[in-house]
């Protein structure tokens, strides 16, 4: 049928008898082909050829829904995977290290033994109340579940687990700056005799706090895992000193704020 496409594409208009005598075909099978060509249109006795642009498009939809997988992964471990996934996104060694905190300190060891999928918004308010309850900081806590809530999308866009969990964190009020507190001088003379009897190396770095006016880190030397370890050891003694010393609310670097 292509002879009678060629014939029509070159009279443009014309009737049945001209495509029977120049395709030399039978009437009934030129009707039946004239009626189904997209190229032809019928004007009462006359035919007309039209021609169809057929124009290619450079567009693809491409779907990029995941399938859920419904995964059994662990919360440890999506935590340990959304980690390894920050470092290949070149964020900063800082923030790293606070998601790092943030993990091991509060979100592992509250969810340890509860998989990623079954973590519902009443399980995130029940952790909220668990932190405040341990006189977690409210700024801390924001920040922490800020994080928690990171995690969770991630693995309900990477199609680990449905949306069952999706919350926000809202500040209801305006946290207020934590103020800054200045040991008595009494409270000074207990720091040092409880350091000095039962933490003997941490007396140097807290004189050098005190008399240099600058935070811990500025002061330690080595290398950075050294370092690391040491400000962990610090922390951990720091905070049998205040209970010592009835302080809730001090930071070690506020020592650098005592007046000589």
């Amino acid at each position: 049928m292509d002879k009678i496409l060629k014939v029509a594409k070159r009279l443009k208009t014309f009737t049945l008898d001209d495509i029977v005598m120049f395709c030399d075909i039978d009437e009934k099978s030129a009707i039946e082909f004239l009626a189904q060509s997209e190229n032809i249109k019928q004007n009462g006795k006359f035919y007309e050829y039209v021609e169809t642009s057929v124009t290619a498009s450079n567009l693809k939809i491409i779907d990029l829904n995941k399938k859920v997988e419904n995964s059994d992964i662990s919360t440890c471990k999506a935590c340990e995977i959304f980690l390894e996934n920050c470092k290949n996104r070149n964020l900063k060694a800082s923030t790293i290290k606070d998601y790092k905190s943030f993990i091991n300190a509060h979100i592992t060891p509250y969810f340890k033994n509860i998989l990623l999928k079954n973590i519902t918004v009443a399980d995130v308010e029940k952790f909220t109340n668990y932190l405040r309850n341990n006189n977690v900081p409210d700024r801390r806590i924001k920040n922490i579940l800020t994080l928690l809530n990171q995690i969770i999308k991630y693995f309900q866009k990477e199609g680990y687990i449905e949306k069952n969990c999706v919350f926000q964190v809202k500040r209801l009020e305006k946290i207020p700056k934590r103020e800054v507190q200045i040991l008595s001088v009494q409270q000074l003379k207990q720091l040092f005799k409880i350091t000095k009897k039962k933490y003997p190396y941490l007396l140097t770095i807290i004189q050098k706090v005190i008399t240099l006016k600058q935070p811990l880190n500025t002061i330690l030397t080595g290398g950075e895992q050294e370092k690391e370890s040491l400000k962990r050891k610090i922390r951990k003694d720091f905070y049998k000193i205040k209970k010592e010393l009835g302080l809730s609310n001090y930071m070690f670097d506020d020592l650098r704020f005592i007046k000589c």
